[in-house]
């Protein structure tokens, strides 16, 4: 090999590795991070939930969502009939650091009046104007809602293995939004114990997360 061909190797490779570090760094900055859970209070047990787990008729739910910076956040609850913006388009989606619905002090109550119950929560860098649009009038089919968050799931190429990552800080302290409905037996410290102990996951340019309830009467 003569001098102008191991020059020309030389500078390839070294394109190369510029090129997939350059890759790489657009990658990390297109990261989307969140801690995230779901709460059930059954009688005087609390547990995490799991991604697909079974509830009971009388079951109270709370929420929690921690981005690992500032990120629009969007609950979905659906019955598989309808779906509905929890934290709703009214509020203008702002970003957000914590949020914990209905409030830290109240649950949802599951009623039993649907065999199953999902939740999806999306935490995106940018204020997603389509879904603001979606539920613009309120509920939604399940069918329309279906097929919105498939396309978000594309767009974010979420890790399906749902692997844990590397613990990062919670800015600020942890309040909830506006009551609904129910009660907290629990105290602060357990609720605090509770969120520093939530998993962390992690998606490309958007992140979703799902959870589905078989309810249990």
């Amino acid at each position: 090999m003569n001098v102008s061909c191991k020059i020309s190797t030389i500078l390839m490779a070294s394109f190369i590795l510029t090129a997939v570090g350059f890759t790489h760094s657009l990658s990390e900055e297109r990261r989307v991070r969140a801690k995230i859970g779901i709460q059930i209070k059954s009688d005087d047990n609390i547990k995490r939930a799991k991604s697909m787990d079974r509830v009971r008729t009388s079951d109270f739910l709370r929420i929690y969502v921690l981005p690992e910076e500032p990120f629009h956040v969007y609950v979905v609850h659906t019955d598989y009939t309808t779906a509905t913006l929890l934290n709703t388009a009214k509020d203008n989606s702002p970003k957000v650091t914590h949020l914990t619905i209905p409030s830290r002090k109240d649950f949802y109550q599951v009623d039993g009046k649907s065999p199953i119950e999902g939740f999806s929560i999306v935490c995106s860098p940018d204020e997603l104007i389509e879904m603001s649009e979606l539920f613009g009038s309120g509920s939604i089919s399940h069918h329309k809602w279906a097929a919105y968050e498939t396309a978000l799931r594309q767009k974010s190429k979420i890790d399906l293995s749902q692997r844990i990552e590397k613990p990062f800080a919670i800015a600020g302290n942890v309040r909830g939004n506006k009551s609904f409905a129910g009660n907290d037996r629990g105290n602060k410290s357990d609720t605090d114990v509770f969120i520093q102990a939530l998993p962390i996951f992690s998606g490309n340019h958007i992140l979703v997360r799902t959870y589905e309830f078989r309810v249990k009467k």
